[in-house]
């Protein structure tokens, strides 16, 4: 019988395979323990890779390529690794990586704040935020809703609040387009949707497509005003 997507590689020589998370260390024997460990755990704030084949996270595509889908030719245009928080080598103690993902303080003029980004997506939102003629101000993880996963309650806690000048409110997730399928995702997200709605405001979860769409929006307005 073919092995599945979960099965395959976990052993190799007759020695079981063990999964190192790439971020904390921790060892699982089980491809879906650590599959959940990494998205449930290092979601948010980690960077990672999502497998186009399989959604599995990874930090280097290629050599997940080759181990899972080695009968499929390797994809074009995509990331093929993602920097290492921790390298767990020597000892499990681990030594520090600068992470890939950008981190740090936006300067807001509009809002008298700062606001510590966790990424340079987020942080391009930000600066087309701060100069959107639309948006009278906001604020950053200031808003918690608690939803359902794994068996468990959670705390989610959006990225953005935006409140226009028009009084309207939208509730952003600034998110990658390759991390937007995570199951974990899409119950944290569904359950701020419903608590959007009560309140009367928007949820939208912002990838690279909406980010293209604002700095589109905020050049007109600077082209109109001169």
């Amino acid at each position: 019988m073919a092995k599945t997507f979960e099965d395959a590689d976990q052993t190799q020589k007759g020695v079981a395979r063990k999964w190192q998370c790439f971020v904390c260390g921790k060892n699982y024997p089980d491809y879906g323990e650590y599959k959940e460990h990494i998205i449930s755990e290092h979601e948010e704030g980690r960077e990672f890779l999502s497998c186009p084949a399989c959604k599995a996270p990874v930090r280097d595509m290629k050599s997940h390529w080759k181990a899972k889908h080695r009968q499929r030719p390797f994809p074009s245009g995509i990331a093929s690794r993602v920097t290492v928080w921790h390298d767990f080598k020597t000892g499990g103690k681990g030594k520090t990586r600068r992470p890939k993902c950008r981190t740090g303080t936006f300067i807001s003029e509009k809002n008298h704040s700062e606001i510590k980004y966790r990424s340079g997506l987020e942080e391009k939102f930000l600066n087309l935020l701060e100069t959107d003629h639309d948006v009278a101000s906001f604020t950053y993880e200031t808003i918690k809703v608690p939803y359902f996963w794994a068996g468990k309650w959670h705390t989610y806690i959006p990225d953005i609040r935006v409140n226009f000048v028009d009084s309207s409110v939208e509730i952003w997730e600034v998110k990658p387009a390759n991390q937007t399928d995570f199951d974990q995702n899409k119950a944290k997200w569904a359950s701020m949707n419903d608590h959007a709605l009560n309140m009367g405001w928007e949820f939208i979860v912002q990838t690279e497509v909406g980010l293209g769409k604002l700095k589109t929006k905020v050049q007109r307005q600077q082209t109109l005003l001169g």
